[in-house]
């Protein structure tokens, strides 16, 4: 019986280890073998092939939203979301447009970029109550596919001179050449886009307008939709042609990837209106030469410094004539020069006609328009800023020629003379001899404000100082009487 019950149990514990001898081996076969193929279908991936991995992608439509005038700000965005939706291999870009116009030469850049996509791109008038007028007719005309949203207008695409933000009026001559251009442009993008090219002409030289319903009738856009979702949803299967080739959307359930203005971006949007430029520009060239006429430690050196860098900033994205900056650049140092030699006023006015010439000749195309009509700052802007600069300059120079002729009551102070630190010396900065403010720079290290100083040598009109320890006299750090 002992028998019995020991051979079952070996033959079982035989049997065990013979199966699992078995399995074992196949168990890590197939385990190696998936560790392999996740590794190749990786390295695959990470290579870029057309692997299987690739048939569950997930689809992307970027989305961009242009809100506002048309100005190289508008541009470069534009111009960064088609790069960035090519690079994600996105299957359609959706530029959501609500816009009352802007600069012909954004307008015309976006529109270059649109044609030039290497992916559908869609435009989308909304959200309702929104409107394409103007500059932003003409880029709803170069998409591949044109969607309104109920409640939304588009058209009065009419040039204007706009001077100051107010409509001017314009030579008829010069009109009719820039109303000529635009049409003809328009009715280009109609044609090639397959849209209502009589209607487009109608929207340049009569400023009509369309909703979004009688555009859909009036075959100027392809589709209204209520919102984003349900343009996409009716995009959906739509064929587009283009350098991409010829296939159908497939924008159903796709991602939606919203990609919005950098900060760059918004700032040159505030640095690229005219105005703004302009007074950065004069703010930043007479903070540097105060800076050189009189040293104020570097802080508006640095403040001019700034100013000076957005002006520039505006300028390479606006049509100005750089020769009008070298001019009003000339006319500042012109000031300067004339606070820093003490003349008789000749440089003063030399330097406010140059500015004035300069404001004149600096925006001679620039202004939101669509036809490429001149417009110019506003005159009063200009003026005030040259009148500005003039009645401060003239103020001085007056105060300067009125001492001719009076003896001067002190001469530069002398080695050995003390006085006052008025600002830090870092190391130049302000201080005090006798009572007068002079430019004085720390002949080693730095001085706080307020510090006792001695003069030990000059070179210009800058007095060269150092330290007196406390408890010193102080000879002619007092003002004296006459």
């Amino acid at each position: 019986m002992e028998g019995c019950e020991v051979t079952p149990c070996d033959t079982v514990s035989v049997r065990t280890r013979a199966l699992i001898g078995f399995v074992t081996p196949i168990v890590r076969s197939l385990a190696g073998v998936a560790i392999i193929a996740v590794a190749v279908v990786t390295l695959l991936g990470w290579s870029g092939l057309p692997v299987i991995a690739q048939s569950v992608s997930v689809r992307e439509v970027v989305v961009a939203r242009v809100v506002g005038e048309i100005d190289p700000a508008v541009s470069q965005y534009v111009d960064r979301v088609v790069t960035s939706s090519e690079r994600r291999g996105a299957e359609a870009l959706v530029i959501v447009l609500d816009t009352p116009g802007g600069l012909d030469v954004s307008m015309r850049e976006i529109v270059q970029r649109l044609l030039g996509a290497p992916l559908p791109v869609i435009v989308m008038v909304g959200p309702s109550g929104a409107r394409a007028a103007s500059a932003g007719t003409f880029i709803v005309f170069a998409s591949d596919v044109a969607v309104m949203a109920p409640g939304t207008t588009m058209g009065a695409a009419h040039p204007v001179a706009v001077e100051g933000g107010m409509v001017i009026p314009i030579d008829p001559v010069m009109m009719e050449k820039v109303t000529n251009d635009a049409v003809g442009y328009i009715r280009g993008l109609a044609i090639q886009r397959g849209r209502n090219a009589e209607w487009a002409e109608r929207a340049v030289r009569e400023s009509v307008v369309l909703g979004s319903s009688d555009a859909l009738r009036a075959g100027v856009v392809e589709l209204v939709a209520s919102d984003l979702e349900d343009a996409l949803v009716q995009l959906d299967g739509r064929r587009v042609s283009g350098p991409w080739g010829d296939r159908p959307l497939r924008t159903r359930d796709a991602v939606i990837v919203e990609i919005s203005p950098s900060l760059a971006e918004l700032t040159l949007a505030i640095v690229a209106q005219p105005v703004v430029a302009y007074l950065l520009c004069l703010i930043g060239l007479v903070l540097i030469g105060s800076e050189v006429f009189a040293a104020t430690g570097g802080a508006a050196g640095l403040v001019g410094t700034i100013c000076l860098v957005l002006a520039l900033m505006g300028f390479n994205s606006l049509p100005v004539e750089k020769g009008a900056v070298a001019v009003i650049g000339l006319g500042v140092s012109l000031l300067v020069a004339e606070l820093k030699a003490g003349g008789h006023g000749m440089l003063a006015v030399g330097g406010v006609m140059a500015i004035a010439l300069g404001s004149w000749w600096l925006f001679p195309d620039s202004g939101p328009t669509v036809g490429g009509v001149p417009a110019r700052l506003d005159p009063l802007i200009m003026i005030g800023s040259v009148g500005f600069l003039a009645v401060s300059t003239g103020l001085v120079v007056g105060k300067a020629i009125g001492t001719v002729g009076r003896p001067a009551r002190t001469a530069m102070p002398l080695p050995g003379e003390t006085g006052v630190a008025i600002t830090a010396l870092v190391p130049g900065g302000t201080v005090s001899v006798r009572g007068e403010a002079w430019s004085g720079r720390a002949i080693a290290g730095t001085m706080k404000s307020g510090q006792a100083i001695r003069v030990t040598d000059r070179r210009g009109l800058t007095l060269i100082v150092e330290p007196v320890a406390t408890g010193t006299q102080l000879v002619g750090a007092v003002p004296r009487s006459e």
